[in-house]
């Protein structure tokens, strides 16, 4: 199954996936970028994010931004996926670095935002392809996709009236000083905001320490804004990818790698020409074969 997206929509495609009850692996392209969702009896198991055009949606990316992981340790798990072939997700785990339960919130959470976007696509392609496809063990339960479906369309409703709230551009969020608040009387979303707002004034990371989506976190806020729990300001200045560094630094020190032994090699070969002209010319041959004589 493989078409445009201009003549069937993103919605109808995983409805159609869901409701045959299909296993595989739905690709969808557009807006110079690749997403892969992977499907198993028609439930959402899996996302594999645009390593290029959308790393603030990679698993190591969120963890770094939500404070799970060091940038320093997110760089060894890279190095160490990239030496056995195994998913992040899975090294993880196994390192006691984060818990099961978590790291399924937090690939729910990897769909959501991919899904967000993917339903933005209006001109592209799509194409599925049947296999088998076994639920990674920590995923506590499949996702449905008319579920997520309905939440996307709700954002696609919403979100542009609920971002001209806020200033244009990157903003930044304080909890307002003096403020005493029962944070069991707040809406659950909202709640889980306010715990965590003083992790960061930057509220791409708050809400990912929250484990929400950008839209979801912007609605949260707004509602603290509105009940004057916190302070928000624009800024100009743009924060770093911290997974992003991290591949670049990695690609740096395998250039360097290259380099050094490139100077190496170019070494090895003007001292072997050395040796050729100067050691085994024919002057110096002669003297060698005279210093043999007089020795003999």
């Amino acid at each position: 199954m493989q078409g445009k997206i201009s003549d069937f929509g993103i919605p109808e495609i995983f409805q159609l996936v869901a409701s045959q009850g299909k296993s595989g692996a739905l690709t969808i392209r557009g807006d110079d970028r690749e997403t892969v969702f992977l499907f198993s009896d028609g439930m959402i198991v899996d996302v594999q994010p645009d390593r290029h055009r959308a790393r603030h949606a990679l698993l190591g990316n969120m963890l770094v931004a939500a404070g799970y992981l060091t940038a320093e340790e997110l760089r060894r798990i890279l190095t160490l996926r990239e030496k056995e072939g195994r998913k992040i997700g899975e090294i993880l785990v196994e390192k006691g670095k984060i818990s099961r339960e978590k790291l399924a919130s937090y690939l729910y959470l990897q769909v959501k935002d991919s899904i967000y976007y993917s339903l933005r696509i209006k001109e592209g392609d799509y194409r599925f392809e049947v296999f088998a496809v076994r639920p990674p063990p920590w995923m506590a339960a499949s996702m449905r996709a008319d579920v997520l479906l309905m939440e996307g369309m709700q954002f696609l409703d919403e979100y542009p009236h609920l971002r001209g709230k806020f200033p244009p551009g990157r903003f930044q969020v304080i909890r307002k000083r003096g403020v005493k608040i029962d944070p069991n009387a707040l809406p659950e979303e909202e709640r889980v905001v306010w715990n965590v707002v003083d992790y960061s004034s930057d509220p791409y990371r708050v809400f990912r320490k929250a484990c929400l989506t950008w839209y979801e976190g912007l609605r949260a806020l707004w509602g603290l804004w509105d009940r004057g729990l916190v302070e928000i300001s624009g800024v100009d200045d743009e924060g770093p990818d911290a997974e992003e560094a991290i591949r670049q630094a990695m690609s740096r020190k395998y250039a360097i790698g290259c380099l050094r032994a490139a100077v190496w090699a170019i070494a090895a070969v003007m001292a072997g020409s050395w040796v050729y002209t100067v050691l085994l010319s024919p002057s110096v041959t002669r003297i060698f074969a005279g210093w043999a004589d007089f020795y003999r």
